[in-house]
């Protein structure tokens, strides 16, 4: 359903589909498009009076017009004095472009650590984080009643959000609420911000897991300051980290699958909405869950056959090893250390050390294992190769109700969609292409980068296409989409050759 309205009316979320004035004039490149920051909000007001929106490719919350309200007309002389001014735009709308800037930025020290000051740095907005409190002493939703009954609390509330009106019970008096992180900045610029973080991130990784190998007590001060950034740079925008933690790899497995963790547990703790304190929190334990592999043998770690039972109980002594080491440290907060001693307890009982099973684990301790499993699965191993995003998710929807709760699946494969950020794809014109976003409002149509072509040759300048818009494949009578999702390394594709690795 199409309407016009008035260009102050505009909110985000809303797709445009016509101006009134010709596309030329503006500095919008796509002539369709979702409104997802504030920069976009100005050009519109700025530019037009009247603008065309179509609803069924909006947001959810915009689907349905609102009911009509009495208001006062703009007056003609009001609205066409309105200044027409241009929002420069702050990072390069070629998204190849862009990775080449970052290109620039990136070496083996940080920006910080150059003395620089980062190319780009938002602060939270209130909106952001308002009613979620930041600091310990504040009760953030997942406190009140307990985590899993805020969490099936907010399952209902998303499930009436997402049903048709006449479907819509009145009778519960929780309200339905947006979600407490929207994202109001533009992927590319948070990619510019989030660079320098995640290479100050990589950093404060290696020198913990140095430390722990060289048996001496890790300084955890640095990476408490570096998640803290990164767990601004989620609530801003997920993909940007999401993409850098997948495309940039080092040469130790340890080392990515820490960050991998670190991130996907920040993304998926703000998908469930909670405070910025547990996070930031997660984010840290995330990063710490591994911690304690580095004290066995490196030909035991390095095995490429089947573990004996012997060397199995012998693997499972990390887990004690990893809360010794951060018991060690005063300063460690204890649900940290709790979260990492229950990453690999299951609900069925079959976990260790303890052998916990239900409730008895915890939202926490599950969300840990859940990522755990899931970045080791798409990482590629020595003995195994990785599988495709889609191959993790629905290997974790077998285990729903058998090794993890089927709310907390469900949830997660909710958070990341089929298609995460970073993910390889092949289109149905035989091109390969990787995920740079996801689309908020059809997520098996996200915003794509072709990389190599039909004949699986490479693309000297990798264009975009944003799948949500139907593009049309050329000299075909058909549009773009996804056929299958590939696992790393597929065609023999280097992220190094293409991204930032």
């Amino acid at each position: 359903m199409k309407e016009f309205l008035a260009a102050s009316d505009l909110e985000l979320g809303m797709f445009v589909a016509e101006l009134d004035r010709p596309w030329l004039e503006t500095p919008f490149l796509m002539q369709g498009f979702l409104i997802e920051s504030e920069q976009q909000l100005a050009q519109l007001r700025g530019l037009c009076r009247i603008v065309l929106i179509d609803r069924e490719r909006s947001e959810s919350r915009h689907m349905r017009a609102p009911a009509a309200t009495p208001r006062e007309p703009v007056p003609t002389s009001v609205a066409s004095e309105r200044p027409l001014t241009m929002v420069r735009q702050a990072a390069p709308t070629d998204f190849f472009q862009l990775l080449k800037l970052l290109r620039a930025y990136d070496s083996e020290a940080p920006a910080a650590a150059r003395g620089e000051a980062p190319v780009f740095a938002w602060s939270p907005s209130r909106a952001a984080v308002g009613g979620f409190g930041g600091g310990a002493d504040e009760s953030g939703p997942a406190e009140r009643g307990g985590v899993w009954g805020w969490l099936r609390a907010r399952a209902r509330r998303l499930r009436r959000r997402e049903a048709p009106a006449d479907q819509v019970s009145d009778e519960s008096d929780e309200p339905t609420t947006d979600h407490p992180y929207p994202i109001d900045v533009p992927l590319e610029q948070e990619l510019l911000a989030a660079a320098p973080i995640h290479a100050e991130a990589m950093l404060a990784v290696k020198d913990i897991l140095r430390d722990v190998e060289r048996q001496a007590p890790p300084d955890l001060g640095r990476a408490r300051e570096v998640v803290q950034d990164m767990m601004h740079s989620v609530t801003r925008h997920p993909d940007a980290l999401l993409w850098l933690t997948r495309l940039k790899r080092t040469d130790r497995y340890t080392y990515d699958h820490a960050l991998d963790c670190s991130t996907y547990m920040m993304v998926f703790a703000r998908h469930l909405g909670l405070p910025q304190d547990r996070i930031a929190m997660l984010g840290m334990a995330g990063m710490l869950l591994d911690i304690g592999k580095l004290t066995l043998s490196a030909r035991l770690l390095a095995k490429t056959t089947a573990l004996t039972p012997l060397e199995y109980d012998l693997f499972k002594t990390h887990v004690e090893s990893a809360m010794k080491i951060l018991r060690a440290d005063a300063s460690i907060d204890p649900a940290l250390v709790e979260v990492v001693a229950l990453h690999h307890e299951r609900i069925d009982g079959s976990g260790y050390p303890r052998g916990l099973s239900g409730e008895a684990i915890g939202v926490f301790g599950e969300m840990a294992g859940i990522i755990d499993s899931f970045c080791a699965m798409t990482r590629h191993r020595s003995w195994r190769p990785a599988v495709s995003s889609q191959q993790g998710l629905e290997a974790l929807i077998g285990l729903r109700d058998e090794r993890f709760s089927a709310g907390l699946i469900d949830q997660f494969v909710q958070c990341i969609g089929i298609y995460p950020a970073g993910t390889l794809v092949e289109l149905n014109s035989g091109e390969v292409a990787v995920v740079v976003a996801q689309n908020r409002i059809r997520r098996l149509k996200p915003r794509v980068m072709v990389l190599l072509a039909s004949d699986h040759t490479p693309n000297a300048n990798p264009h975009t296409l944003d799948l949500l818009y139907d593009p049309a494949v050329p000299g075909r009578e058909e549009t773009y989409r996804i056929v299958r999702s590939l696992p790393e390394r597929a065609f023999g594709i280097d992220p190094a050759q293409f991204y930032l690795a």
